[in-house]
């Protein structure tokens, strides 16, 4: 899970997720690389999980919200009702949360809104990116994703909710507990099918981190040239990173014309975006930078979608991984005159040099990476499991935290256990104390 290994062979179908700035233009570049697909002959879905979805707007036509509906040959379109989801999967949920609020004395109009707990939908419009990706249906799935905000919150849920292993203990231990409590307490205590749709998301968040770090799911930011959204798209970028996701895109949306027929006002921004342009490419090297300027009309229907994509991605094939990294691997190191022995986890993170706050904590099996306002729980590898955590280091855009073996002294093994104690089982084995 921490590194990527794209010699796999591929048995899923080739996963686009794009993502960036509110009004960069994302749900443009999406839908016309799901368009070039289909018209080479493979069979695409482009769907959305942004909730104020405009695939229908942007292809003209009536999108499906439940089930993918036909928009030209070989390309449906989806935009996910996360509501719908919600209420698929998780009514026994819902209906617990609900019946804790009216205990607590609200009315049931208001109670039954609350039970849409944050990040739960954004948790399933993921879960069925990843069913329509195993259905076997398509060979390409590109997903137009909300701005990127809500698109980081939605890859750092699942996480965040699992609270790694010691969470998936906890629950296991509470769910224990309350099979003894519930007779005692009533309806305070989460019945059967709470705890079964539970392990069920459980279930389906595993799923969502082992899919999102397949080999044929790729990431792709879009952005304009402009300050703001230049920023936005770098910290999207480290957390993209932090999380081990392949970024194998960056796509520059509306881009200026440098002519100079267009009047002193357009100039000026023609300049300024040639200028972050330079910027942008220094930045994100070595992931490759596809540009696409600003059109005289606006790209409505899929020939239009279809002339974005000529622009972008020229001959190449847009379902091309264009750049793989890894960003997650261990590194041993022997101290040849002490004889102490390293393990160091390295992990790539894009603009570390930049961050003001850095900081990893060691927590059971799992350590806290944090980057700014950026958090993230990675599980470590059994081979780190038995080793303390010694410190981390930051080079360049590299951190480097470093584990190292722990020695037990015979004697603090010992010293809390009953001398006497000790000393009869160690005669009853007739060892020699």
């Amino acid at each position: 899970m921490l590194s990527r290994d794209l010699t796999e062979n591929q048995s899923q179908p080739r996963v686009i997720i794009y993502s960036g700035k509110g009004g960069t233009g994302k749900t443009t570049i999406s839908s016309s690389t799901a368009v070039a697909l289909a018209r080479q002959g493979k069979r695409v879905l482009i769907m959305s999980s942004d909730p104020a979805h405009s695939l229908s707007d942007v292809f003209g036509v009536q999108i499906g919200r439940n089930e993918p509906l036909k928009i030209e040959n070989n390309l449906y379109g989806l935009e996910v009702d996360t509501i719908y989801e919600l209420k698929k999967n998780m009514s026994g949920f819902q209906k617990f949360v609900s019946s804790s609020y009216k205990n607590q004395g609200l009315d049931s109009g208001m109670a039954s809104e609350l039970t849409t707990q944050p990040g739960l939908d954004e948790i399933f419009a993921l879960s069925r990116l990843v069913d329509e990706a195993q259905s076997g249906k398509w060979d390409a799935v590109v997903l137009d994703t909300s701005p990127t905000g809500n698109t980081l919150r939605l890859l750092a849920y699942p996480e965040i909710i699992i609270g790694g292993n010691m969470g998936k203990q906890f629950f296991k231990l509470y769910k224990s507990m309350s099979s003894l409590a519930r007779p005692l307490s009533g309806n305070n205590i989460p019945d059967e099918d709470f705890f079964n749709e539970v392990n069920v998301l459980l279930k389906q968040m595993e799923d969502i981190n082992d899919f999102i770090l397949s080999p044929e799911v790729t990431f792709r930011l879009v952005l304009n040239p402009e300050k703001l959204s230049i920023l936005e798209t770098k910290r999207a970028y480290t957390f993209v990173h932090l999380y081990g996701i392949n970024i194998d895109g960056i796509v520059i949306n509306k881009i200026l014309p440098t002519s100079r027929t267009v009047g002193e006002y357009f100039e000026f921004w023609a300049d300024l975006h040639s200028k972050y342009l330079m910027e942008i490419d220094n930045s994100f090297y070595p992931t490759p930078v596809f540009r696409c300027h600003l059109q005289r009309t606006e790209p409505i229907g899929p020939d239009a979608l279809y002339d974005i994509s000529q622009i972008v991605f020229g001959n190449e094939a847009p379902d091309k991984t264009f750049y793989s990294g890894k960003n997650f691997w261990i590194e041993s190191k022997e101290n040849e005159a002490t004889s102490d022995h390293r393990d160091v986890l390295c992990i790539k993170i894009p603009f570390l040099k930049d961050a003001e706050d850095v900081s990893v904590e060691r927590m059971g099996t799992d350590i806290i990476v944090t980057v700014d306002r950026a958090q993230r729980n990675i599980t470590l590898p059994r081979a780190l499991y038995s080793l303390e955590m010694d410190r981390f280091v930051r080079e360049d855009n590299l951190l480097r935290v470093i584990f190292k073996e722990v020695k037990v002294d015979k004697e603090e093994m010992e010293l809390n256990v009953n001398k006497n104690v000790l000393n009869k089982l160690r005669s009853m084995r007739r060892l020699k104390i």
